[in-house]
């Protein structure tokens, strides 16, 4: 730039004025200022750096004042509307509405143009009511006028707002249609989406990516599915939405599936959202050579993609989760940026792999480098103790969960903490910490605390929690089979009778005299509503009785 300042080509400013404007994009921020005394002051080149296509060139307020006293001590302002326009525009992007109206004011003759600069500005910054007096006291408003509007409306979620002003616009235009779509769509009113997608006089991949995501986030899979069965074009975000609705309906085959045949398609090029759920099947199916190959796409588009924390989480996820600890750890100390759910991701892996030590020293490490640890993170670390029978760390790190960072236990650290002392046969330090914290329990747990007391043959343990279950859920038949199960195993006949008996009395007969068996529809299968019991309750006797004949006779 300095060569073309200083050439002869300075005779020839047009030609020059070229050639400086093709060098503009190149040049640093920080240099800007200075060469603003150097540079042509024609409209193109003035008009280049105040456009929404170089903002970033002058994204200082300082930088913006200089260009705009440049524009009007070469005579461009206030006469030139297009660079008047573009300036405003730029005050706008930078919030400076003071500058901006001291722009406003000198322009004579403000455009549509202008007034739709100033309503975008006050939609952006989501000032509705403003907005729309400004809408109001348009002298002229053309469809970007009301299309801008209509937009904001619908993000605010004024449904009402938007369908008003949508009856009474004189033109529509698929950009009009497609707001109403995707305001109807947030708001999860997908029978009025329906509605408007059925009467649109045109639609585009838009429309119908927003019909799929609002069924998606619905969890509307049924209709998500037809919607985009029925596209006659699809685009990348188009797969992303089906995709990321299978990962999270767990359903990793189907998602694995579809994003073969979006592959084999060829059409749409896959990016950091498509690679994230892909990614996330592959963890839970372990299915590490597909996940690998995966990882060969993530690197052949790396200068493609934008590789952020959420992608760089998911591959190490999916490394951890398969076992392969090597690569996570080496994914995750090449990380620039790691979330909490990054360290949650290595200390489960470490843990469900055998790592419990490297999963509690990654902890630590966590707690003195990385961001602070949630409830999450104390699971995975919980659940580490556990797997390596690290009994007095875990005390220490569930201690330190509660006091230290003041998170209140939900059933899964309980599930947790029963699981370590379980394992370690301390079921009766489970006994009192249950006791202590029955109101926090949850059925799923007591059904985890019943699996580690058979394991460890605490009968007593199990009875308590065979009748905490009982009191839990009253009408609920399993919960006596259970018990009744646990008595038989011991031998105690008369307290197996004493079950079935409450159990006749309070088990609801519908949920117990119907059979799923080989069928998809219930069918009964007694008359009484009882001898499904009894059958259960007897089973529990041939049950027990079996294993007493297996034992080795005394004789």
């Amino acid at each position: 730039m300095a060569l073309v300042l200083t050439s002869g080509l300075s005779s020839h400013p047009s030609l020059a004025s070229r050639l400086l404007n093709s060098l503009l994009p190149h040049v640093p921020c920080h240099r800007l200022p200075a060469l603003l005394r150097l540079l042509p002051r024609d409209h193109l080149t003035l008009l280049l750096l105040s456009s929404a296509k170089h903002h970033h060139r002058a994204r200082t307020l300082p930088a913006a004042g200089a260009l705009h006293a440049l524009a009007v001590a070469s005579g461009h302002l206030p006469s030139d509307l297009r660079l008047a326009n573009s300036l405003l525009s730029l005050y706008l992007s930078l919030g400076s509405p003071g500058s901006a109206r001291r722009l406003l004011a000198d322009i004579p003759h403000p455009d549509t143009v202008t007034w739709n600069t100033l309503l975008r500005a006050c939609l952006r910054m989501g000032l509705l009511p403003a907005a729309r007096r400004l809408f109001d006291e348009m002298p002229e408003r053309d469809l970007v006028s009301y299309n801008s509007m209509l937009a904001g409306y619908a993000a605010e979620g004024d449904m009402a707002g938007a369908r008003e002003l949508f009856d009474e616009m004189p033109e529509r235009d698929v950009v009009t249609w497609n707001s109403m779509l995707s305001g109807y769509t947030r708001c999860g009113d997908m029978d009025s989406a329906k509605k408007v997608f059925d009467s649109m006089p045109a639609r585009d991949v838009v429309s119908w990516n927003s019909m799929l995501d609002g069924y998606a986030q619905a969890g509307d899979v049924k209709m998500a599915r037809m919607v985009f069965d029925g596209m006659p074009r699809r685009s990348i975000v188009s797969w992303n939405v089906v995709l990321a609705l299978y990962a999270k309906l767990k359903d990793w085959r189907e998602c694995l599936r579809l994003f073969d045949a979006m592959m084999a398609v060829g059409e749409n090029i896959p990016n950091e959202k498509t690679f994230v759920s892909v990614l996330t099947a592959c963890s839970y199916l372990g299915d590490i050579e597909r996940g690998k190959w995966v990882h060969g796409l993530v690197c052949e588009r790396w200068e493609r993609l934008v590789p952020d924390v959420l992608l760089l989480t998911a591959l190490l996820t999916m490394y951890a989760k398969c076992g392969d600890m090597g690569v996570a750890k080496e994914i995750f100390d090449s990380m620039s940026e790691r979330s909490v759910a990054s360290w949650n991701s290595m200390i489960i892996g470490y843990g469900l792999h055998g790592h419990s030590e490297k999963a509690l020293e990654l902890f630590m490490e966590m707690e003195r480098n990385g961001p602070q640890p949630n409830e999450t993170t104390f699971i995975c670390i919980l659940s580490s103790c556990a797997h390596g029978g690290l009994v007095l760390e875990g005390w220490w790190c569930f201690d330190r969960m509660v006091r230290f960072y003041n998170i209140e236990p939900k059933a899964e650290h309980f599930g947790c903490m029963m699981d370590l002392l379980g394992r370690a046969g301390l079921l009766r330090d489970s006994e009192k910490l249950i006791k202590n914290l029955q109101a926090k329990m949850s059925p799923a747990l007591w059904g985890a605390l019943i699996s580690a007391s058979r394991t460890q043959d605490s009968y007593k343990l199990g009875e308590f929690v065979g009748n905490k279950l009982i009191e839990m859920k009253p009408t609920e038949f399993s919960s006596y089979v259970l018990l009744s199960n646990i008595y038989a195993a011991e031998g105690r006949w008369d307290d197996v009778e004493k079950v079935r008996k409450v159990m006749k009395e309070k088990v609801v007969d519908k949920d117990v005299g119907t059979s799923l068996v080989g069928s998809s529809d219930p069918h009964p299968v007694a008359k009484d509503g009882f001898s499904l019991q009894q059958n259960s309750v007897m089973l529990s006797m041939l049950s027990e009785m079996g294993v007493r004949v297996k034992q080795p006779s005394e004789v």
